[in-house]
């Protein structure tokens, strides 16, 4: 698999990442270029904070995720809505990242994009050139393409439930404890 593009696909940490930051998260490649690195978004932890706390002039009580390490002093989206968000990079034929954010704010106080088709991060995760390659050669990470996951749509259970779906063998690792060295 070090050939392939990863963008659009899911990164799925293994159980035994002793990474605590990222340990049973599930994140989504929103770009990916072998020479430059790799983004993406944890879609799995939630952030302490709402939007209306971040952004000036929201009104919904929208939360936000907790996009990885990398510029967390920064708000970042993916939407599926390019009809109304323009300004947006293509992830894939169903989501993108960015915008202008005049209309997403626009979108989001008159009600026009609904909360499973926007979902906004504070920072990313992100890997330079070669970084994600090498993590992958370690086998840190899991590579799956689920493109039945809406992945605006919050689940508390997605590493589970994607571990399991990329290969029921998995099940023995999604009931282990955090540390399987407690046990």
């Amino acid at each position: 698999m070090n050939d392939m593009d990863y963008k659009g696909k899911l990164l799925i940490t293994k159980p035994i990442l002793e990474d605590p930051f990222f340990s049973k998260s599930v994140i989504y490649i929103t770009d990916y270029n072998k020479e430059k690195g790799t983004v993406g978004f944890i879609l799995n932890k939630i952030y302490t904070k709402k939007l209306s706390d971040l952004m000036p002039g929201i009104e919904a009580d929208t939360a936000v995720y907790m996009g990885g390490p990398v510029n967390q002093d920064h708000l970042f989206v993916i939407h599926s809505r390019p009809d109304i968000i323009k300004g947006g990079v293509k992830i894939s034929d169903n989501y993108f990242w960015s915008g202008d954010y005049d209309q997403i704010k626009l979108s989001i106080n008159k009600n026009l994009i609904g909360k499973n088709e926007i979902r906004f991060f504070i920072g990313y995760s992100g890997w330079r050139e070669g970084q994600l390659e090498n993590e992958m050669k370690r086998e840190d990470w899991l590579i799956y393409d689920d493109p039945q996951l809406n992945i605006l749509e919050w689940d508390k259970n997605l590493w589970k439930n994607e571990l399991i779906k990329m290969d029921k063998t998995n099940i023995i690792w999604v009931n282990s404890p955090s540390n399987p060295q407690l046990n």
